[in-house]
């Protein structure tokens, strides 16, 4: 049974990693949202933005070092993929304000309702944006391999 969850975690270990991640990244955003939202005089728009901070920082160093795997030998090339991260980060941070701004507002839900829903749609945008956008692999093929491929 242990070598068989071992094979599985070999085969699909960035999805398995993301997974961890993403929940860890998922608390993190719930639970500061949570603590400022309900605890401070802070309104649900800044305490998710500070949320975001959180989980974005939590979440850049984990995809890139477990999930993705991504290294660079230069700081510009590592500079670029942090960018690219941050600024998918930011496009669903506008959608989670506005999923948050329809529930809250708009519906009248209970705030950690709603944040709960935003938080659902928010890792599925993450994982796409960052495995066909930021940490995109580039392809690599030798003469021999294209030459193979053609027959």
């Amino acid at each position: 049974m242990l070598e068989k969850a071992k094979r599985y975690y070999q085969r699909k270990r960035s999805v398995v990693n993301y997974i961890i991640f993403g929940v860890s990244a998922f608390f993190i955003s719930f639970l500061v949202f949570a603590l400022l939202e309900q605890l401070t005089p802070m309104d649900w728009a800044t305490a998710n933005i500070v949320a975001w901070i959180a989980a974005t920082i939590f979440s850049y160093y984990t995809n890139r070092s477990y999930v993705f795997n991504s290294h660079h030998e230069k700081f510009l090339s590592e500079a670029i993929e942090m960018a690219r991260f941050f600024v998918g980060r930011g496009f669903t941070l506008i959608a989670e304000q506005l999923i948050l701004w329809i529930g809250i507002q708009l519906l009248g839900m209970y705030s950690l309702t709603v944040k709960l829903i935003a938080q659902i749609v928010v890792i599925t945008l993450n994982y796409l944006i960052s495995k066909f956008i930021v940490f995109r692999k580039k392809e690599k093929h030798s003469s021999s391999e294209i030459k193979k491929s053609d027959r």
